[in-house]
């Protein structure tokens, strides 16, 4: 069964997995999806919940792809991380590399997080705004709730360490 017309192109995908919760999906495509770094580059989909649709695939990045093929992605168990294949076709020259996976807690990108960031979260309550969906995986699970918050303050208490008596 196909997954849907956004995710399956008239390209060549395969090698898909999915995340621990299951709401996101990695696959690699060797196809002409425009976007692409190399030959065979790893995409990404996200979906709110295991019932709903997924979302247009995006490039996993420069980061990740190379000019070569980019292959068998595989979570890490608890989603810190996505481990790769990398390969040269015709040298038969292939890697293994770890990418990994990292909530963007800065929801204005001005560099801190601070107040503003929290002002933002606090705004998004309850709501599916991806940008502020960050817990307990990066990708989010579909809502902003206590699992975002509790990442946010692990990253807040980093920046910001409680002042020493």
């Amino acid at each position: 069964m196909c997954l849907c017309p956004l995710v399956n192109s008239p390209g060549i995908e395969g090698s898909p997995v999915l995340s621990p919760d299951g709401l996101l999906l990695v696959f690699q495509d060797k196809s002409t999806r425009p976007g692409g770094y190399g030959s065979g580059d790893l995409w990404m989909t996200r979906r709110a919940s295991r019932s709903a649709p997924w979302q247009p695939p995006v490039n996993l990045g420069p980061m990740v792809n190379g000019p070569n093929d980019e292959f068998l992605p595989c979570f890490a168990p608890d989603g810190s991380a996505l481990y790769i294949d990398r390969g040269d076709n015709s040298t038969y020259t292939y890697s293994q590399w770890k990418a990994p996976i990292l909530p963007i807690v800065d929801f204005n990108s001005d560099k801190v997080v601070d107040l503003v960031d929290l002002v933002m979260l606090i705004d998004n309550w309850g709501t599916d705004k991806t940008l502020c969906d960050i817990g307990p995986y990066a990708w989010g699970d579909g809502k902003v709730d206590i699992e975002d918050l509790k990442v946010f303050m692990t990253y807040w208490e980093k920046e910001n360490p409680a002042a020493q008596p």
